[in-house]
């Protein structure tokens, strides 16, 4: 009896890892591809008032969090902030205004190109020419 306990903790655990290397091939050819070089994007902030404000930005930054880093960082005025979870950065404030899903159902909610985002600032690749648009935006 205990033979076989062994052997199913072994053949659950060689399956288990081999799930687990599934799951990283999967992951790695389906994730989104960044282009390197010089970029050139607009940042847009559409605050709950629907005053919209547009953030020009020359970049080599790959992701959107990065460009966002360079642009708070450079005088700009544009300003952001979240908490890091094991899913990437959740963004909690930009330009000094709080979006609160907990408190009353808000979000900011990202756009590419008009398109709601499919990734959220950490792993959305950043593209010559491409628009970002955060929006204030509430539940439904």
């Amino acid at each position: 009896m205990k033979n076989n306990n062994k052997k199913g903790i072994i053949i659950g655990a060689i399956a288990l890892i081999a799930l687990i290397a599934v799951f990283a091939v999967v992951y790695f050819i389906n994730r989104p591809a960044t282009s390197k070089g010089a970029k050139n994007i607009t940042v847009e902030v559409k605050a709950s008032t629907g005053d919209v404000t547009d953030y020009e930005l020359s970049t080599d930054a790959e992701y959107l969090k990065d460009a966002m880093d360079e642009l708070s960082s450079n005088g700009s005025g544009f300003s952001y902030s979240g908490t890091d979870s094991e899913y990437g950065i959740m963004i909690e404030y930009i330009n000094e205004e709080r979006a609160s899903f907990a408190e009353d159902g808000a979000y900011w909610a990202l756009y590419v190109n008009g398109e709601y985002g499919q990734y959220g600032a950490d792993a959305q690749p950043v593209t010559d020419g491409d628009t970002y648009a955060w929006v204030y935006e509430l539940a439904q």
